[in-house]
């Protein structure tokens, strides 16, 4: 107990030490708590930065410039008819636009912000979403973008807003197949379709519940790219380009295991494709070149064997309970059966953190979640795991392992490092009365804007990757 008390000591130390208070505004939201909303966002091309926050009478957007110091700020009465922001775009004055929708996401208010002039104007418009589900939003190069998919046509449309206006676009995806010798077997759209998808953003770090997913759609700069790993033999992926919406589809072999078949799944970052592959007497870790210039990287261990590339213990961690050590390899993959499999990557300054392993269940995330499953920097300085704050039905169980390998995909035997998501969580953990919160990521490190409801105001606050020395 009184090591433990140690541990959460030192982990309180660095937390305040890894992190800065930026700026702080006064705003007071009104109640009730309900109808409270916060969302902050950056320009990608001049830096500035912006929180718009509301409550039952009022939406309030901060903003502030490339410096982070605090410019100016717009308010406009919300409105009952459009209760949810959903997100935002800029147009083509590089004013930003903020999206809000009905409870049944079909009727839309736009509301520009110009500084500038200091004035706001509103558009209503309407999105005939007739026959047809959302399946995923997300932001990229300044828009915000909608998939859905037609139940009757099954296709899948993208939807693009910006400023005062949408596009939409049908994927055409007929002439790209699923790999399954089935009679009943889907076609590709209809598997997007009606299946989870995870949008992925790889400045984040993500968690392992979310990477399980079999579906990943990674909002590029020049492209959308969809991965699929819903077999055992290769990873699907497809990619639209933005400006021409042509689609290009690549094959990735996935390892082939000794003996057995054996669970997959995959994961992109920087033009490198990422293949985790289990069964109950193997596991092989693989890195492609996506572009095809480079040989395949393979690492494989079978049951018997000692995990040698690994940097952390063999972890076993339900619910919101400190991670349990896994005595051997053999044992690890036993836990690992029944398991959604997956693999996620993670930059920091000089190398690349790798988190394989499996779970219990897949749940779609929203950008940064923070305490689901800490780093094992954020475990070494004593934090606690947490239950995400989204909901499902069962108790969440990982079965992981974290390695470091540098820009060669060569394991690094140095000791981790904590990361701006540990360092959130227990800032979070130890301000239990902070409910509204967001996270950016603004240059080379994380801003967590937030509402302290004592102080009445607005903060910033600048955290970042390693040991504040």
């Amino acid at each position: 107990m009184k090591k433990r008390s140690i541990l959460l000591l030192f982990f309180c130390v660095f937390a305040s030490y890894s992190q800065t208070k930026i700026v702080s505004t006064g705003l007071e939201l009104k109640k009730s708590t309900y109808y409270h909303q916060l969302i902050s966002t950056v320009h990608s091309l001049t830096d500035e930065f912006y929180v718009l926050t509301s409550d039952k009478e009022n939406a309030t957007l901060l903003k502030y410039n490339s410096a982070l110091f605090f410019s100016d700020s717009l308010q406009i009465k919300t409105d009952k008819n459009y209760p949810t922001i959903v997100g935002n775009s800029f147009n083509h004055k590089k004013n930003i636009v903020f999206y809000w929708t009905s409870e049944d996401f079909k009727k839309f208010k736009a509301v520009t912000y110009d500084f500038n002039e200091r004035k706001t104007a509103t558009v209503t418009f309407d999105v005939p979403l007739t026959n047809e589900n959302i399946i995923a939003t997300f932001s990229k190069n300044n828009q915000l973008y909608f998939l859905t998919y037609l139940k009757t046509d099954k296709q899948i449309k993208l939807y693009t807003f910006r400023g005062n206006r949408y596009d939409e676009k049908i994927l055409d995806l007929s002439a790209y197949k699923l790999n399954i010798s089935s009679a009943n077997a889907l076609s590709i759209a209809q598997y997007i379709g009606t299946n989870a998808i995870e949008v992925v953003d790889t400045d984040f770090y993500n968690p392992l519940f979310s990477a399980a997913n079999k579906i990943k759609a990674y909002p590029l700069n020049d492209k959308l790219l969809f991965t699929l790993d819903y077999g055992s033999s290769h990873t699907q992926a497809l990619e639209i380009d933005w400006n021409t919406f042509e689609i290009t589809e690549k094959l990735f072999p996935q390892p082939t295991m000794v003996s057995g078949v054996g669970s997959a799944n995959s994961f992109y970052h920087q033009e490198k494709l990422f293949q985790f592959k289990v069964n109950e007497t193997q596991l092989i870790l693989a890195k492609h070149d996506y572009l095809g210039k480079e040989p395949v990287v393979e690492y494989s261990v079978m049951a018997k064997d000692k995990i040698t590339f690994k940097n952390s213990p063999l972890y076993v961690q339900n619910g919101n309970y400190q991670p349990q050590t896994i005595k051997n390899t053999e044992k690890f993959l036993n836990r690992l059966k029944n398991k959604s499999v997956g693999v996620t990557v993670y930059r920091t300054q000089d190398d690349l953190l790798i988190t394989v392993g499996g779970t219990n269940e897949t749940i779609t995330s929203d950008g940064l979640v923070v305490g689901a499953l800490l780093t094992i920097g954020g475990l070494m300085l004593g934090g606690d795991g947490t239950v995400p704050d989204i909901s499902y039905s069962e108790i969440l169980k990982n079965v992981y392992f974290e390695c470091r390998f540098d820009n060669d995909f060569k394991p690094k035997e140095l000791p981790f490092s904590p990361l701006a998501v540990d360092f959130i969580s227990g800032f979070l953990q130890e301000n239990d009365l902070i409910t509204l919160h967001n996270t950016t990521k603004y240059k080379d490190y994380f801003i967590l804007s937030y509402y302290d409801t004592k102080a009445k105001q607005i903060i910033l606050r600048k955290f970042e990757d390693g040991y504040p020395f």
